[in-house]
């Protein structure tokens, strides 16, 4: 997940901006979500600290007049501690663009206020875009990507946050359970077993992630995952489940 976070001093501001980013990720169904909007940049650090993203975008004023430090300077913190960390200053110093590049900021965009409303809020829009395709980018060039298509839109999330697929109580549809999310889409789970083999078949409904498997129920014989979902695992397969559930665990 792209986590996005905004940090703007004027709090009407703040807000609207706020708005127009999370109905734009909800209209687009991005697999992003707004984590901090503060007028804090030392809000903003400390939230940093206490739970990094590992993929995030970030929308920043530049000019902090109640703070003891500067957007550039935040900017440059998060280089620091974030692998991947795209960045949109919004303020009305235009005259920063060219320093932002000197202190190897390497922002994405330099949003003028002085643009107006309606452009500002075009530019948002299409950062949010941009943004999300340069995550996706990194994630199809660095991770494993379990991909599904819904509306003839392609989407992507890393192998390793997949729980399981099963079938779904529509036909012709399967739902994948995930870490942060359940989706589900147009598909046969025959044809998932045959694009990721790294999944296993426990059952006619289930394929399972057993690296994310973390707990057995030998009773009932079934499969436990971290947000309590689980799944059934077929009688004539539960001996060769069980020993391979047990040594994930192991490890």
């Amino acid at each position: 997940m792209l986590a996005v976070y905004l940090c703007e001093d004027n709090p009407e501001q703040l807000k609207h901006y706020t708005d127009i980013v999370q109905r734009y990720i909800m209209i687009n169904d991005y697999d992003m979500q707004v984590r901090l909007a503060t007028p804090s940049p030392k809000e903003l650090l400390a939230n940093l600290a206490a739970n990094p993203p590992e993929y995030a975008l970030f929308f920043l004023d530049i000019e902090f007049p109640a703070e003891d430090t500067t957007g550039l300077e935040t900017a440059i913190t998060i280089r620091q501690r974030l692998g991947f960390a795209e960045i949109v200053f919004v303020t009305t110093h235009s005259e920063m663009a060219l320093l932002t590049f000197e202190r190897k900021v390497e922002p994405m965009d330099f949003i003028v206020k002085d643009l107006g409303r309606a452009q500002i809020d075009q530019k948002l829009r299409e950062n949010i875009d941009y943004g999300y395709e340069r995550y996706t980018n990194y994630l199809g060039n660095t991770e494993n990507l379990f991909s599904y298509t819904i509306g003839g839109r392609q989407f992507s999330m890393p192998m390793g946050d997949v729980y399981f697929v099963a079938t779904s109580e529509m036909a012709h549809k399967v739902t994948v359970h995930a870490a942060n999310q359940l989706v589900e889409f147009p598909g046969f789970l025959k044809d998932i077993a045959d694009d990721y083999p790294e999944l296993y078949r426990t059952d006619k409904s289930f394929l399972v992630n057993l690296d994310n498997v973390s707990g057995l129920d030998t009773t009932n014989r079934r499969l436990i995952f971290p947000n309590g979902d689980e799944t059934d695992v077929a009688t004539r397969r539960f001996h060769e489940v069980k020993t391979l559930v047990q040594k994930h665990l192991k490890a």
